[in-house]
């Protein structure tokens, strides 16, 4: 089974979106060392959907990580700062989305689409 791995310092957002997700299976790090672990050990993970301010790594570090380890896996940015929101076409990101979400449906219907369901 295809796995999403939530990356979120808040565990509220965590919260919501494993409950809004939770036809899928839901990985979850509070960070970027716990997220890279989990990148490290897990295996089909289609997603991640990851905040842009995180303590310690950023998710700036993650998606390069991501891009040079596993470029197969789609990745949606979060951030309460608009300016990254904005910027993530320049960082290659297809899905960047503002906190607090304001279309959660649009948002699942990008995550379905992603997913293949």
């Amino acid at each position: 089974m295809d796995k999403i791995l939530i990356i979120d310092d808040n565990s509220c957002i965590r919260a919501m979106l494993k409950f809004l997700l939770n036809e899928h299976e839901i990985l979850e790090a509070k960070d970027g060392e716990t997220a890279l672990k989990i990148l490290k050990k897990q295996k089909n993970i289609k997603l991640v959907i990851t905040d842009y301010q995180l303590p310690g790594m950023d998710g700036l570090e993650i998606i390069k990580w991501l891009k040079t380890h596993h470029p197969e896996i789609a990745i949606i940015l979060i951030s309460a700062c608009t300016k990254i929101i904005v910027g993530a076409k320049k960082l290659e990101i297809e899905h960047a989305f503002p906190k607090p979400f304001k279309d959660i449906d649009y948002i699942l219907e990008q995550i379905k689409k992603i997913m293949g369901r």
